[in-house]
C-alpha cells in the first residue's frame, strides 16, 4: 500500500510528539541548522524579511538573526507535535510564567467577549490548549492542505474544550454569537488575507505596506469585545506567556486606523523576541498595485 506524504508526516509527528521537550527542541535546532547551511526558500525569505524590517542591523547581525530564526522555526514544528499529543497537564507544567494575567482576568470579568491576537511569535499553538482550559473558547478553523493532518490537529485543539467553526460565513456568524455571549476567540493577525475576499487593507508594518486583515475590526464593531495580544515565548524548560494591552486606536471604526494599531501590537511582540518570529512567512507578498515584488 502506498504511503502518502501526509501519512508520513503525521506518523513522524506522532513519534516525535512523544519525546521530551528538550529532545523536540534539539531536533528542531538540527533542522534549523540544515536550513541555514543549504540554500532553500525558507532561508531566502527569512533573510529578505529581516533585511526589510531591520535595515539598521549590520550584515553580521542579520546573519545571526536569520540563523536563530531558522532554529526557532525548526523547534516550533516539533514542539507543536508534543503539544498535539500530550495531555494538557503536560503543557500546564511547562508554562513557567504568565505576565500581565490581570489583563486577561479583567477582560473575562467584563463579560463583553475577548479577542486574543496571536502573532506568529514563539509558539502560538500553546494557546490552542491554554485558552479553552481557562475560558469559553471558540476558534475559526481552516483544514490543512494535507488532509491526514486534519484529524490530528482538530483532535488536539478540542481536547480542552475548544469549539472549532469553519472559516466561512456560517462559522463567522457562530463566532459573533459566541463573542456576544462573553466568549473568547484567538486570531492570528499577521496572516495575509485573500484579495478576492476584500478582507484587508494596506497598513504599515515595520515601515512597509502590508496587506492586513480587517476581521479583527469587524468582530469588534459587531460585538464590542475587548482585544488583547498574547505570546508564548520559548524559554528554558517551557514557555513564558505574556498578555499585551492594545492601544485605543485598535477600536477605531476606521479600518486602516484599526489595522495600523493591530500591526503596531504585532511589532511590539516581535521586537520583544525577534529571533522567535516566523520570518520565513511571506508577510509582504501582496503589495499595493504597481509596487515592486519583494520575493
Amino acid at each position: 500500500m502506498k504511503i502518502t506524504q501526509g501519512q508520513l508526516i503525521a506518523s513522524l509527528l506522532s513519534l516525535t510528539g512523544r519525546l521530551p521537550l528538550w529532545a523536540c527542541r534539539l531536533l528542531g535546532r538540527s533542522v534549523g541548522y540544515l536550513l541555514w547551511l543549504f540554500p532553500n526558500r525558507s532561508r531566502k525569505t527569512t533573510r529578505t524579511n529581516i533585511t526589510l524590517c531591520f535595515p539598521e542591523l549590520s550584515e553580521k547581525e542579520k546573519n545571526t538573526l536569520v540563523f536563530e530564526s531558522l532554529q526557532h522555526t525548526g523547534m516550533l514544528v516539533f514542539e507543536m507535535a508534543a503539544i498535539w499529543h500530550r495531555p494538557y497537564s503536560w503543557l500546564e507544567q511547562r508554562v513557567t510564567a504568565i505576565n500581565n494575567l490581570h489583563l486577561f482576568d479583567q477582560a473575562q470579568t467584563a463579560g463583553k467577549g475577548l479577542i486574543v491576537l496571536l502573532p506568529h511569535v514563539g509558539n502560538w499553538e500553546v494557546f490552542s490548549r491554554y485558552i479553552p482550559a481557562v475560558s469559553n473558547g471558540m476558534g475559526l478553523y481552516e483544514p490543512p492542505q494535507l488532509p491526514e493532518l486534519e484529524a490530528l490537529i482538530k483532535k488536539s485543539r478540542e481536547k480542552t474544550g475548544a469549539q472549532l467553526v469553519p472559516t466561512n460565513p456560517r462559522g463567522v456568524a457562530a463566532l459573533l454569537k459566541h463573542l456576544r455571549k462573553g466568549g473568547t476567540t484567538c486570531i492570528l493577525p499577521d496572516q495575509v488575507p485573500n484579495l478576492k475576499d476584500r478582507g484587508g487593507v494596506y497598513s504599515d508594518f515595520f515601515g512597509h505596506p502590508a496587506y492586513t486583515m480587517t476581521l479583527v475590526t469587524q468582530l469588534y464593531q459587531r460585538t464590542g469585545s475587548t482585544i488583547l495580544g498574547a505570546t508564548a515565548k520559548r524559554v528554558s524548560g517551557g514557555f513564558e506567556v505574556t498578555f499585551y494591552e492594545a492601544s485605543d486606536a485598535i477600536y477605531s471604526e476606521d479600518a486602516v486606523t484599526s489595522a495600523n494599531a493591530v500591526n503596531q501590537l504585532v511589532e511590539q511582540c516581535v521586537r520583544d523576541m525577534p529571533e522567535q518570529y516566523q520570518w520565513e512567512y511571506k508577510r509582504f507578498r501582496r503589495g499595493p498595485e504597481g509596487s515592486k515584488k519583494i520575493y
